[in-house]
């Protein structure tokens, strides 16, 4: 399936748009209250979640632009990327990446959204520069990726975590803009056919009792 090829080629617009209302998300004084207490995601509180957010989902992608190593193993799609991922996840990668988020959260709300806004700004300047079919090397350097496809897993991580934050401090949803919400849609689509074969996600979407692929990550 290729519902997420279908979306914009070049999503730079539409990963800049949700990364400002991360930004906001970040800042905001519901968060900010709840930044020591646990969130809904296990193991995480509110500022290590804020944290992955702000890394995960903006400016990890200009620390893999710096870096000009391409990794041999290469991804075509966002939804191979997810597949791959997925596949090589243990405890140990998990906890990883906890640490990282809580490491980032460290500086505090303030700090935080201050450096997320920055970086943002110096992130806008150099994609606007950027072919969108420049090869990253991305995943802690063993994978390789089309940018635009790079993109778009940033916009799953963006969209998915912001419902995570909202709903860690009982917030209303955070507004993004559609076009991210229909291309996290249909990526997760596609990722379920990475993963499970298309009849497996035929059959969780159009006939019951075929939920168990769900979810796809």
């Amino acid at each position: 399936m290729g519902h997420s090829g279908g979306m914009e080629r070049a999503p730079t617009g539409t990963f800049l748009r949700t990364a400002h209302v991360v930004v906001d998300a970040i800042g905001d004084r519901a968060v900010g209250e709840a930044w020591h207490r646990d969130s809904v995601l296990e193991q995480q509180t509110v500022g290590g979640l804020a944290g992955h957010l702000a890394r995960g989902g903006v400016w990890v992608v200009d620390d893999y632009l710096t870096d000009a190593a391409l990794p041999q193993v290469r991804v075509a799609s966002a939804a191979e990327y997810f597949a791959r991922v997925a596949g090589s996840s243990t405890p140990e990668a998990d906890r990883e990446v906890r640490e990282r988020g809580a490491q980032v959260a460290a500086v505090g709300q303030e700090r935080l959204r201050a450096t997320l806004e920055a970086r943002l700004a110096e992130l806008e300047q150099r994609l606007a520069a950027e072919p969108h079919d420049r090869l990253v090397g991305v995943a802690a350097g063993t994978l390789t990726i089309p940018l635009h496809e790079y993109l778009k897993t940033r916009i799953v991580e963006q969209v998915v975590h912001l419902d995570d934050l909202a709903r860690s401090v009982e917030h209303h949803s955070w507004e993004v803009p559609r076009e991210a919400q229909q291309l996290v849609i249909h990526l997760g689509i596609d990722i379920g056919s990475e993963r499970y074969g298309p009849e497996a996600m035929i059959r969780c979407l159009y006939r019951s009792g075929f939920a168990s692929v769900l979810p796809v990550l």
